[in-house]
């Protein structure tokens, strides 16, 4: 293996970590931010109302 295929392989290597450790930082931060959304306090009546949207008697129906 010559001086410059190491070089690429220690750059591949170190590009790769950064990728995995920040990705996963970043899409854990967004799965939080998701949870967070969901559970808010303000949005369970919101939520609760478009969960009962399929019960809902409409009166278009022939």
């Amino acid at each position: 293996m010559s001086a410059s295929t190491a070089e690429v392989l220690v750059t591949y290597e170190s590009w790769r970590a950064f990728a995995a450790h920040w990705g996963l930082i970043f899409f854990g931060a967004i799965f939080l931010c998701v949870v967070i959304y969901a559970y808010w306090p303000s949005r369970q009546q919101q939520f609760e109302q478009d969960a009962r949207i399929i019960f809902r008697e409409d009166d278009d129906d022939v």
